[in-house]
């Protein structure tokens, strides 16, 4: 359970956190893990909303960027030296400045190839 994890320092892993949870239930988990000492929570989302500074550190936050080999790189916020705390994090995800997001005019045109022969 949750607690067995937080009470003996170890880590979970959840992937989609949002596909099952509800967003009550998302942030009751954060606020264990946040009043914990050494447990860890490692969890995936395309969930935007959990980009928010006021909940989460720069070194907690990392971003998954599919290359074109069909490797992915791994990196933290952190390591954009030049994003400030004032800035909007989620917009600027959106807009692609930390990469990580899905180039979708190359997929729309992939799709019509596929569609139009």
């Amino acid at each position: 359970t949750i607690l067995d994890v937080v009470k003996n320092n170890k880590v979970l892993l959840i992937d989609e956190i949002e596909d099952s949870l509800h967003p009550k239930i998302i942030e009751y988990i954060f606020n264990i893990f946040r009043s914990g000492e050494k447990a860890q929570l490692i969890c995936t989302t395309h969930n935007t909303k959990f980009l928010d500074l006021k909940k989460f550190r720069k070194d907690q936050i990392f971003f998954a960027n599919k290359k074109e080999d069909g490797s992915t790189d791994l990196y933290s916020l952190y390591d954009y030296s030049d994003f400030r705390d004032t800035m909007d994090l989620e917009k600027a995800y959106l807009q692609g400045r930390f990469d990580a997001v899905p180039l979708i005019n190359d997929s729309q045109e992939k799709l019509k190839t596929l569609f139009n022969g």
